[in-house]
């Protein structure tokens, strides 16, 4: 049972680790606040930014050792009238801590959904990216009372097969040296807009957390076709169009199963959220899912 739960490899690295977890949260914009939510799986921190402007709020759903700080370029954007609420996941490195298994993906949505309600939200736009993106459709599919909309960026294997290239790199990543996990996560996430400090940090942090953290959460799922049918609310998908992580045009085919989907491949972009264009076209959809104007696409 111990194996199962995921944890630092020792103090110095959770030392190291959370060192490099404030450097990157460090860019978040201010004020923010903190608190924790307790589960079955384990106490689950939650960064909260914006205040409540009659919005439904927006959930942020972090990609793999990658921490709340990713969304530092983002948060404001989203925050527009609404109160933006970042999840820190049970079994990833950072300051949730996690106390029983998730070896499922109904687990995966439990837990969500126990963090959702722990937060008091009724209805929750919910924004994921990579594995992130993967537990929000996972939840949208499973879970979907409390959900008003889903957006994901380059969600792996949900939609289409991880090229071998990926999973490859992925495990070198684990057994190399630091140099080499950085440049390979460098590689991985390309060029995204974000500013060079940000950037840089938010690279160390992941850095360090690929050699001190073992994650032992379930790996991302692909998502049969009837599972994606029973996604009602509207969608928003968006696919690096050079992402390292899996074929964009395929993930983008199946990706217009689910009923209510409007989906872009962005040219050029890798497995990294670009700033700019997230920053404009999810705010807005999420004001068209509100108004009533959402429209597939």
């Amino acid at each position: 049972m111990a194996t199962l739960i995921s944890s630092f490899t020792g103090d110095e690295a959770r030392a190291r680790v959370l060192a490099a977890y404030e450097r990157a949260m460090a860019f978040w914009p201010q004020p923010r606040e903190e608190r924790d939510v307790e589960t079955a799986f384990g106490t689950t921190r939650v960064f909260t930014y914006g205040a409540d402007g009659g919005g439904t709020p927006v959930v942020l759903l972090h990609g793999q050792s990658a921490g709340p700080s990713e969304w530092a370029p983002h948060v404001a954007a989203l925050a527009e009238g609404r109160t933006v609420y970042a999840v820190d996941r049970v079994g990833e490195p950072g300051y949730s801590t996690q106390t029983a298994p998730i070896r499922t993906q109904d687990e995966t949505a439990a837990w969500l959904e126990e963090v959702l309600a722990g937060l008091g939200l009724e209805r929750a736009h919910l924004v994921g990216h990579s594995y992130g993106g993967w537990v929000a459709l996972n939840h949208a599919a499973r879970a979907p009372e409390r959900v008003a909309s889903v957006t994901v960026y380059d969600p792996p294997r949900a939609l289409a097969p991880i090229k071998p290239g990926f999973v490859l790199g992925a495990i070198a990543s684990l057994v190399g040296g630091a140099g080499f996990r950085y440049r390979w996560f460098e590689k991985l996430i390309g060029g995204t807009g974000a500013p060079a400090d940000q950037a840089e940090a938010q690279t160390r942090f992941t850095v360090e957390a690929l050699g001190g953290f073992r994650v032992r959460l379930l790996p991302p799922q692909e998502m049969a076709d009837e599972e994606l049918a029973t996604i009602a609310v509207p969608a928003l998908v968006l696919l690096g169009g050079d992402s390292r992580v899996h074929d964009a045009r395929r993930a983008a085919e199946r990706a217009r199963v689910i009923p209510d989907v409007r989906v872009q491949v962005v040219p050029g972009a890798g497995h990294g959220i670009p700033v700019e264009l997230f920053n404009s076209r999810v705010p807005e959809f999420v004001r068209e899912v509100e108004d009533g104007r959402a429209a597939r696409a």
